[in-house]
């Protein structure tokens, strides 16, 4: 039993063990998959160019320290291979790192910038962090190599800001995109906004819907926005293939042909912003250095000096940058003034409609009668061609048009019976009474003629004993075409609903009444698209007044 309860001693770990779970712990902490990935880039790099500050630049944007320091030892691993020597690839390690130290702190530190370049600010600061590395890199590298401060320095500070413009704004965006949950968080990190294609058309159609005054922003589908990418990389490709050619044949050609680009990195700036004027400048300076790359080691012609272009490139992705910020502000600026000018309208429709009921509630005939009159108006405007601003005048003023009728006293407008001479005079100031309200409002100061003209006669006659013209006596053309058009409507309105003093006329009676009148009292157009409106839409009857 003693044997059975003898403690043991506790197992003592191996050495393996031990290594084994402090790597693993190590990996953990080091975000494994981050850092292979960059010592992989970082090994790349080495191996192809020691001392390029450009792997380390990107992992240290995207991966923070973590990044810097896989991207360093590949730096280590690939310059030792290459050079031979342990002490110099540490030495160009060490000079990458710092372009990557300089691109984390940059963006962990400044205010109100974003890795997925989402303003022209955070674009320069990108920038500005790449040239600082390069010139650190360079100078470390130079040091390590010899040659300080000779070609080696400034070649090495050219080919990291280039790798950094080239080849930095898609691999940040493609990150930011796809990768963002892989990124090191960065405290106040200013997003990227969604992309968007910044064409954008502002009509004002014709209402469909009285009152509805619209700005309509035209919408893409997804396989035209891919249309759109694709023209603009066909864009890019053509011109290199008359651009590599040019900077080789002309004498002194090469800045013109790089000029060539203009063309698709302003488009692309123009309808994507900042972002794609960027990325047009970074694909069309690539597929440049590509092919002149290739045009060079062919040994074609007296071959092209790459170099000397990159200046040229720098200034044309500054130029994207700046005319894509430019129309992303104009059209942040044209979202707003449509949404104001929306809210404006809206607001406007219901003032108008306040007023129609107020001239309801004195008036008790008109009930109903504004708003037919106003659908109808609208529909034979819109069939003689009207649009826009002069479509959206006449709704108003065909909402409107009695307004003057708050002026007139309420024995007349309540009159069981016909006026008399005097009472009538007084009904025909409204009109100009109702004009005159309007034309003190600058957003319905252009109803304000339709309204004072829409109880004149298309012949111009003011002394007829039936329905003579007032109050200006106009005729045909002087008179305003909605006024025209609100005449005839409201006229078969009347005509159709019953009065103190009289009843309803049947639908054909009224038909009639205005075939009759046709280029007499009525314009002959407006009486003809009303008829047509009124064959594809039928009136409906309604008994409004009490």
């Amino acid at each position: 039993m003693s044997v059975l309860f003898e403690p043991r001693a506790a197992s003592v770990p191996s050495g393996a063990a031990v290594l084994y779970r402090s790597l693993g712990a190590w990996y953990a902490r080091m975000r494994g998959n981050v850092f292979l990935v960059a010592l992989a880039a970082g090994t790349v790099a080495g191996l192809v160019r020691a001392g390029n500050p450009f792997a380390a630049w990107a992992a240290g944007l995207l991966f923070g320290w973590q990044g810097v320091l896989g991207a360093s030892m590949g730096q280590l691993f690939g310059a030792w291979a290459v050079q031979g020597s342990f002490l110099e690839g540490l030495g160009l390690a060490v000079s990458v790192a710092l372009s990557g130290t300089v691109a984390f702190l940059v963006f962990s530190h400044v205010p109100g910038i974003g890795r997925g370049i989402p303003t022209l600010r955070s674009y320069l600061w990108l920038l500005l962090s790449a040239m600082l590395g390069g010139l650190l890199s360079a100078f470390g590298s130079s040091v390590v190599l010899g040659g300080f401060p000779g070609p080696r320095f400034w070649t090495g500070a050219a080919e990291g800001l280039f790798a950094a413009l080239l080849l930095g704004p898609p691999l940040l965006l493609m990150a930011d995109r796809y990768l963002r949950r892989w990124m090191e968080p960065i405290p106040g990190e200013k997003p990227a906004r969604r992309h968007r294609r910044l064409v954008a058309s502002q009509v004002l159609p014709a209402l469909e819907t009285p009152g509805q005054e619209t700005v309509v922003l035209s919408t893409r589908s997804e396989p035209e926005g891919r249309r759109v990418l694709i023209l603009g990389g066909g864009m890019v490709l053509g011109l290199t293939l008359l651009a590599v050619p040019l900077s080789v044949l002309l004498p002194r050609g090469g800045s013109w042909a790089v000029l060539l680009y203009v063309v698709p990195i302003l488009w692309s700036a123009l309808e994507y912003g900042l972002r794609g004027g960027i990325l047009a400048a970074s694909g069309s300076g690539l597929l440049y250095l590509v092919g002149a790359s290739w045009i060079a080691a062919a040994g074609f012609g007296d071959g092209v000096d790459v170099w000397a272009r990159c200046p040229d490139l720098l200034i044309l992705s500054l130029v994207g940058a700046f005319v894509g910020r430019s129309r992303e502000h104009e059209v942040r600026m044209r979202d707003e003034l449509t949404d104001s000018n929306r809210l404006l309208r809206r607001d406007l429709l219901r003032v108008a409609q306040a007023l129609t009921q107020a001239v309801e509630a004195k008036d008790s005939y008109t009930e109903g009668h504004l708003r037919r009159v106003s659908e109808y108006a609208v529909a034979v405007g819109s069939r003689m061609g009207l649009r826009g601003r002069d479509l959206e005048m006449i709704h108003y003023a065909s909402m409107l048009h009695d307004l003057g009728k708050i002026g007139i006293p309420e024995e007349i407008l309540r009159k069981r019976g016909p006026l008399n001479e005097e009472e009538a005079e007084i009904m025909r100031r409204h009109p100009d009474i109702g004009a005159r309200v309007l034309e003190k409002l600058d957003l319905l100061r252009d109803a304000a003629p339709i309204v004072r003209s829409h109880q004149e006669r298309y012949d111009g006659a003011m002394d007829m004993t039936r329905h003579p013209g007032y109050p200006l006596g106009l005729r045909g053309d002087a008179i305003p075409l909605g006024a025209r058009i609100i005449a005839v409507v409201d006229a078969f309105d009347a005509m159709t609903t019953t009065r103190p003093y009289r009843s309803a006329l049947p639908m054909e009676s009224a038909v009639d009444e205005l075939r009759k009148e046709r280029g007499r009292q009525f314009d002959p157009e407006v009486v003809d698209a009303f008829l047509a409106e009124l064959a594809e839409r039928p009136w409906v009857r309604e008994e409004s007044w009490h």
